[in-house]
């Protein structure tokens, strides 16, 4: 599992992200361009970062914003 987070590419990542939330037997978009990676990052999980994002319909900051003003 190490090596597909470390050199798994941003396609990949985006499939396992969307089918995370959707299923496995759920139509996949089109996976969109990948973006600048961040620092601390890698091209996968930004990948799954945005397959999760796309399943939801919200970004990961939204998502966390609802959960601090839940608490």
């Amino acid at each position: 599992m190490n090596d597909i987070i470390r050199n798994g590419d941003f396609a990949t990542g985006f499939e396992v992200g969307y089918r995370a939330i959707k299923g496995t037997a759920t139509y996949l978009p089109y996976t969109p361009y990948a973006p600048y990676t961040k620092y601390n990052s890698t091209a996968f999980l930004m990948g799954v970062r945005k397959g999760i994002e796309s399943a939801l319909g919200q970004t990961i900051d939204d998502i966390q914003d609802l959960c601090d003003n839940a608490r």
